[in-house]
């Protein structure tokens, strides 16, 4: 019993490494540019839809986000640059951020969507209740 325990946990930690691994290849090295703010899917708000729109016009337009091989973030939004470190979980689904110095994670995005050429999500730590969507401009 012992034996299959261990198998079925060793293919379930190699499944998960396999999304970590998925994610990293299609998110690395990209110029990930916003080309739309949405608010959260449900009920039809009027004001979270201005809101959506106004951050899209405004403090996210012309911003982007960049992930590289060695574990550093890059990013721009609202006219000011950011950058530090970044951790992805084992399933590939959640990105965490920390400054450059310290360990102290200050911001963590949950994955939405993820293909070589497009890149939802949404923040887990701060409420902000919008889907960012980016494009791959490389």
């Amino acid at each position: 019993m012992r034996k299959y325990t261990l198998l079925i946990s060793s293919a379930c930690l190699l499944l998960l490494s396999c999304g970590k691994s998925s994610t990293e290849k299609k998110l690395w090295d990209k110029h990930w540019k916003v080309y739309d703010v949405t608010p959260p899917p449900g009920i039809f708000d009027v004001e979270a839809t201005h809101q959506a729109e106004d951050l899209k016009n405004g403090f996210y337009k012309n911003a982007w986000f960049q992930f590289t091989r060695d574990g550093v973030f890059r990013a721009s939004f609202g006219g000011k640059a950011d950058s530090g470190k970044y951790t992805i979980s084992f399933d590939g689904k959640i990105i965490s951020l920390y400054p450059w110095q310290g360990t102290k994670m200050y911001e963590q995005l949950r994955v939405l969507k993820l293909t070589p050429q497009q890149f939802d999500f949404n923040t887990i730590l701060a409420d902000f209740r919008m889907t960012l969507h980016t494009r791959s401009a490389e």
